[in-house]
């Protein structure tokens, strides 16, 4: 079972607030909870503030609790300062009690991510779990260490290594996965297969837009749907025909995500939903 599904997040930020106190604060109380699952979703949680005392807790965490669910927990959460650090810039936080702008994250803050990540992805005393997380978290620096990780990962016979690499080559958008991918969306192993289809759509390049055009014929579910939302994902210029097909499919679970498959689409392709027909064949040249 996941440890953060629940409505466990709602009621830490409603207890937060009636108490009168932060809401960050809180959380980082709950990562000395008795309890592994409520530190686990914690450490989740913290991963969304941007500042340096998030970093340091998580860092401490992933290390030393004692419960590998709550360092897996903290691994997956760094992930989101390797994706703000690829990014040209990012939101600063300031916490009224714990934080100020002083606080908010520095070049070395996400120096020191990269770096511990680097060094769980590597350490083989490690679970298996830790390590592949580590992966993921680092797929987002692009990097040839993250490259190298993540093709390490991918030629382990392990289902759930497997399943890791794919979520970690989706995160990267580099052309180098196209080829591994394109073999994989057609796995034998329905789980490899529709993770796989995700990680295609991640990739967030047209080069898959066919093959994923062909895995919405599919006749199982699981299967069609994860490829009509990764087809959108993927702004391939022959997608839109189908989705509109598709968005007016007799399974309403089908349209449904065919209706946010377009929107999608149309966000990559840089058109309003509002669209008239004028605009949308002028974009298709038609």
């Amino acid at each position: 079972m996941d440890p953060y599904d629940g409505p466990a997040v709602e009621t830490l930020h409603r207890y937060g607030d009636t108490r009168g106190g932060s809401i960050l604060s809180l959380l980082l109380e709950n990562l000395q909870d008795p309890s592994p699952r409520a530190r686990a979703l914690a450490a989740r949680e913290v991963a969304d503030y941007t500042l340096t005392v998030a970093v340091d807790r998580l860092l401490e965490i992933a290390e030393k609790d004692p419960e590998i669910q709550v360092r897996c927990a903290a691994i997956r959460g760094l992930g989101n300062y390797m994706y703000l650090g690829s990014l040209s810039d990012y939101v600063l936080q300031t916490d009224e009690e714990l934080g100020s702008l002083e606080d908010c994250l520095t070049d070395d803050d996400f120096q020191r991510v990269y770096d511990f990540l680097v060094g769980i992805a590597g350490d083989e005393q490690l679970s298996l779990d830790e390590r592949r997380f580590a992966v993921e978290s680092l797929s987002f620096s692009g990097d040839e260490v993250a490259e190298k990780l993540i093709a390490e990962l991918y030629a382990r016979p392990e289902k759930e290594a497997k399943i890791s690499a794919f979520v970690a080559m989706g995160a990267t958008g580099a052309e180098r996965w196209i080829g591994i991918l394109r073999k994989e969306l057609t796995n034998p192993d329905p789980d490899l297969q529709v993770e796989a289809i995700h990680a295609a759509g991640d990739l967030g390049l047209d080069n898959l837009g066919k093959d994923l055009w062909e895995l919405t014929f599919d006749d199982e579910h699981e299967i069609a749907l994860s490829a009509i939302w990764a087809l959108g994902q993927t702004g391939w210029d022959g997608a839109f025909e189908r989705l509109d097909e598709l968005t007016l499919h007799a399974n309403q679970e089908i349209s449904d995500c065919a209706d946010e498959a377009m929107e999608e689409w149309l966000f990559y392709n840089g058109l309003s939903p509002e669209h008239d027909d004028d605009d949308m064949d002028l974009f298709l040249g038609e």
